[in-house]
């Protein structure tokens, strides 16, 4: 992709309202639709997969083959954008890049409403392929300020408010007033019109931000939106067949992943540049530990959810729980970004590497959470107090919070300039294998019995060993914060 902090046309001086670049506020709006379509139907995905699609195995089975289908879909989402971020830069150009791929989406989730498990497959795959070509959404926030407008930071802290606006109160419509009253399928729908009322406004108002965009990065080739349309139609079935097959997926995403880190190395050997290799090496360590987080994190999506459906009392649908996070970020993350400067001024502020700790110690802390909760917290009914979840995803958004934020400006500090829209994509790519990996874990607490739903003692044995390791990876980057910042040369 384009590298973000190159500006052109912008400055602070263009029209302004409410402080910053009117079309800001024009992209924020698009962001809350994009995210309220995502999260919408995140909320269900995988307890609707596996009773809409393998009611008839047991519902153990069900289980494990519902997370193995959602979290090849999330990796896959999570993986198109290093190829979208090409399309976007050489051949269609920021704008229409995003703006097609946000039509696709609304296509990708009609799809998805259909009543068969082909159907569903066929949207999720063309859902995955449409999300990559919207990655330059994220540059479009910076296109709108000078790199030395000191009103940008503010508009991405903004940008990221929106994100979770979208995501807090899609769960209450798409799950739980539509979903819960028509039927889940339709939850699909009202995700679609949110979508689509953000395909509209970026649609009328994209000319408006053509002047702050490079001429290298508004047009496109003739030809070159049918031939991308053409190549989509070419992939969408092969993508949704790997889906269908969640062991060849996996397989695939890791010789893609080593791909990647042999890309680096011989990058390093070729430049010869002792600083660089190491700040290489401190990246690739950090992006271990950002697996490993959202590895755990992730579980809210597979795991915990089924949890939250069988094994909580609450007075409100377990699909809210999925507004928790979100819910908590938008009280907390101001907080954060008053702490950090804070303790900055007094020289306390912690470095990278620790802050990874933290994060890691907080996710891990929440599995504990959960273990002793089922240990010792169980009401006659077998069931725990939604107090117990909720405050598992405020553990994991504290969590969050320490680590997520700082890691997109980490890779353009310790990245070569020349790769640095590249390792960026790589970045991205950790979510992806996290979601896998997440995927295959979340297996486990559907034990091994085929003839019951998962009993909640199989959660709280592979909670229990969440926290074990989580905690044992936590204090490698808490206690060896000192020689991965040497490795950083610099860089905080």
């Amino acid at each position: 992709m384009q590298d973000e902090n190159t500006q052109t046309g912008s400055s602070s001086a263009a029209p302004s309202l409410w402080g910053h670049p009117r079309q800001l506020w024009m992209l924020l709006a698009v962001t809350v639709g994009f995210n309220f379509c995502f999260y919408g139907f995140r909320a269900y995905l995988t307890p609707y997969i596996a009773e809409q699609f393998f009611g008839t195995l047991s519902p153990a089975a069900a289980q494990r083959h519902a997370d193995l289908l959602a979290s090849g879909f999330l990796a896959l989402m999570y993986a198109t954008p290093i190829a979208g971020g090409y399309v976007a830069d050489k051949v269609l150009g920021e704008l229409r890049s995003v703006a097609l791929g946000m039509w696709l989406l609304v296509a990708g989730l009609v799809l998805m409403a259909l009543p068969t498990l082909f159907g569903m497959e066929i949207g999720l795959a063309l859902y995955a392929l449409a999300v990559g070509l919207t990655i330059p959404l994220t540059v479009l926030i910076g296109r709108n300020y000078a790199t030395n407008d000191p009103r940008r930071e503010g508009g991405y802290t903004l940008y990221y408010l929106a994100i979770n606006l979208g995501s807090f109160i899609a769960p209450f419509i798409c799950a739980d007033f539509v979903g819960h009253r028509f039927g889940l399928r339709w939850g699909f729908i009202a995700a679609a019109v949110g979508e689509l009322l953000a395909a509209v406004l970026f649609q009328l108002r994209m000319h408006k931000l053509k002047p702050n965009v490079p001429a290298e990065a508004t047009g496109a080739r003739r030809g070159a939106l049918l031939g991308v349309l053409v190549a989509l139609a070419a992939l969408i079935v092969p993508t949704a067949m790997l889906l269908a097959h969640p062991q060849i997926l996996r397989a695939m995403m890791y010789v893609f992943m080593g791909a990647l880190v042999l890309y680096f190395v011989v990058s390093c050997i070729r430049r010869g540049d002792r600083v660089q290799t190491q700040r290489y090496l401190a990246l690739l360590v950090l992006f271990v530990a950002l697996v490993g987080f959202w590895t755990l994190s992730f579980q809210g999506v597979t795991s915990l959810n089924f949890f939250a459906r069988d094994y909580v009392n609450a007075p409100f649908n377990y699909t809210l729980f999925q507004s928790a996070n979100p819910l908590y970020i938008l009280i907390f993350a101001p907080l954060l970004a008053l702490l950090w400067p804070w303790l900055g001024k007094r020289g306390q502020d912690p470095s990278t590497p620790t802050k990874f700790g933290i994060g890691l110690l907080l996710v891990a802390l929440s599995y504990g959470i959960m273990a002793l909760g089922i240990r010792y917290g169980l009401a006659a009914d077998g069931k725990t107090g939604w107090g117990l979840l909720a405050g598992c995803y405020l553990a994991q958004t504290i969590g969050e919070l320490a680590l997520s934020p700082i890691g997109y400006g980490l890779v353009g500090l310790l990245a070569a300039p020349e790769d640095a829209s590249f390792a960026m994509g790589g970045w991205f790519f950790g979510y992806a294998i996290a979601y896998q990996l997440a995927g295959w874990i979340a297996t486990l607490t559907a034990g091994a019995g085929s003839a019951a739903r998962p009993a909640i003692e199989d959660y709280g044995h592979v909670y229990v060993r969440l926290f074990v390791y989580g905690t044992a990876l936590s204090l490698v980057y808490l206690l060896g914060a000192k020689p991965i910042r040497k490795l950083m040369h610099g860089v905080h």
